[in-house]
C-alpha cells in the first residue's frame, strides 16, 4: 500500500502544480490564494490517505492539520483584508 500512496501523492502533486502553473485560474491562486491552494492540495493528500490507512489515523492527521493551520489561515486573510482596505481607502479618498 505505500508505493501506492507514493504514487498517487506524487500524480496528485504533479497535476495540481500543473494546474497551478498553467491555467488562469491556478496562476491567479497561486498568486493571490497561496493559503487555498496549500488547503486543496493538503486535502488532495488526506483523501490519498483514505485509501491507504485507516480511518481513525486519517482523523488524527486531519485534526493536527486544522489546528495548525488556523494561524496562518488567519493571518492569510487578515492581510487580504488590509490589502482590501487599502485598496477602498485610496478610492475613497479616506
Amino acid at each position: 500500500m505505500i508505493p501506492f500512496a507514493l504514487t498517487m501523492g506524487f500524480i496528485w502533486g504533479s497535476l495540481w502544480a500543473v494546474f497551478l502553473q498553467f491555467t488562469a485560474s491556478g496562476r491567479f491562486l497561486a498568486a493571490r490564494r497561496t493559503w487555498i491552494t496549500v488547503v486543496i492540495g493538503i486535502s488532495g493528500d488526506v483523501l490519498i490517505l483514505l485509501v491507504c490507512v485507516p480511518l481513525d489515523v486519517v482523523i488524527i492527521v486531519c485534526g493536527v492539520l486544522a489546528t495548525s493551520s488556523l494561524g496562518l489561515i488567519g493571518r492569510s486573510l487578515y492581510n487580504e483584508w488590509q490589502d482590501e482596505h487599502a485598496v477602498a481607502e485610496m478610492v475613497d479618498g479616506d
